[in-house]
């Protein structure tokens, strides 16, 4: 296989061309779709239009996006960041001319070469190694998360005949998509269950096409179900005839809570299953969206319907399929490691670890200040440290409090200890 820098310096006459078949990799991240309801990002809020004042959390930029004050001009920007533990969620390949080398390595050891149009062996050796691991017929890779989410419940929709769909409030779905599943689907939202809790067996909606169970809840600092709070989901789920879909985008990290239970097990009982490949596995992009036979055969055709199907899959493909296994192993070690930094916070600061302690590999800090507080405690750590924790304080649940979030990844691991320790310190002190 040709190299694929020279493949594609030889083939293109720009660098705008040279990254159509890989800097388009880079913006899977940012919603590959820009432009279609179904992948618009952004902050959203169930039954309310433009023009009507929405309730916190919902509608307009958040205090966490309004740092950029007349008494505030250092940004992070302005700083010396050594250690970035922000999105885009922190692994050692970051650039391009790291990962294209090694991509290229990869698949002219695997025999792999050149794909198009969602069609070839790489991405169907993906999607058969994240069927089996969740114990699915089949699955389809899909170039973002909120596409792979639009097409499923409009299946569940389109195959009940029901037009609810059942939703904590944490969902992504209710909080970051500009209600696409309302423009572009004609959903009406049923919303259930407390912020800092799963959704319970007994809120199910018999009226709903289908319940979306997000595996651990990003906004609730990665809680998840006790095995026996979703055995009763899935139990009477099926009871009632709705369909359980999970929203997966960070299972990976959810074996260990699980007294290491396989994937497989843990999806028993969903109807169908989206799993993101940039979270925690830490490749350039894409998801998958695993099911019955029928379901991906039919989420194939809504795929092509809302232009999902790009031109050139590959470099996100093969760079998911080099990194899958090894990330898979590692994600306990880092689970453990979570743990012990919550302990750490939990011990020497004043502040909650929400869960306490973790069930994933990230984990809420509870502050009881605005977030342009936090923001500002952070900038002043962040110059004695060069230590970023986040770029975003959410205060969806009050205007007058925020919540921290920390994830463990690689990059975490490889900082000194006692250096983490202190940047924690230096930004509890300036709180």
């Amino acid at each position: 296989m040709r190299s694929l820098i020279e493949y594609n310096i030889n083939r293109l006459d720009t660098i705008s061309d040279l990254m159509l078949g890989v800097y388009a990799v880079e913006k899977t991240r940012r919603n590959l779709l820009t432009g279609m309801a179904v992948c618009a990002s952004g902050a959203a809020n169930v039954g309310y239009t433009a023009g009507l004042s929405a309730p916190l959390g919902v509608g307009g930029k958040r205090d966490s996006e309004k740092a950029r004050t007349s008494s505030q001009a250092i940004t992070k920007e302005d700083l010396t960041i050594e250690h970035d533990l922000a999105f885009p969620f922190q692994h050692f390949e970051k650039s391009f001319s790291d990962r294209l080398p090694l991509i290229e390595n990869y698949m002219r050891s695997a025999g792999l070469s050149e794909e198009y149009y969602c069609k070839g062996e790489a991405i169907s050796q993906l999607e058969s190694k994240v069927a089996a691991l969740f114990g699915k017929p089949s699955a389809m890779w899909c170039p973002t998360g909120t596409l792979a989410q639009s097409i499923a419940i409009r299946i569940h929709g389109d195959r009940t005949e029901r037009n609810i769909l059942q939703m904590h409030p944490t969902s992504h779905l209710v909080l970051h998509e500009e209600d696409g599943y309302k423009h572009a689907h004609g959903f009406e939202p049923s919303i259930g269950g407390e912020w800092r809790e799963p959704l319970k067996a007994e809120s199910i909606d018999k009226s709903a096409a289908c319940m979306i169970i997000e595996m651990p809840q990003r906004h609730s600092g990665g809680i998840l179900p006790t095995w026996e709070e979703l055995e009763a989901l899935k139990s009477r789920s099926h009871a009632l005839g709705v369909p359980l879909h999970m929203d997966g985008a960070r299972i990976w990290s959810c074996r260990s809570f699980y007294n290491q239970r396989s994937f497989a097990e843990i999806a028993d009982g969903f109807s169908s299953v989206y799993v993101s490949f940039y979270k925690d596995i830490g490749a350039f992009g894409g998801a998958a969206l695993v099911g019955d036979k029928d379901f991906i055969e039919t989420a194939r055709v809504w795929r092509s319907r809302l232009g999902g199907v790009v031109s050139e899959h590959w470099p996100v493909v093969c760079d998911t399929l080099r990194l899958i296994d090894n990330k898979l192993v590692e994600i306990d070690g880092l689970v453990k490691m979570t743990r012990s930094y919550a302990a750490f916070v939990d011990q020497t600061s004043q502040y909650s670890v929400s869960p306490n302690p973790p069930q994933s590999n990230f984990f809420h800090v509870l502050l009881p200040v605005p977030a342009h507080v936090a923001e500002a405690a952070q900038i002043e750590a962040a110059k004695e440290t060069g230590v970023w924790f986040t770029n975003v304080f959410w205060n969806y649940e009050s205007e007058s409090t925020c919540a921290m979030e920390v994830k463990f990844s690689e990059t975490t691991a490889a900082m000194p200890r006692e250096l983490l320790e202190n940047a924690f310190s230096k930004f509890f002190a300036h709180i």
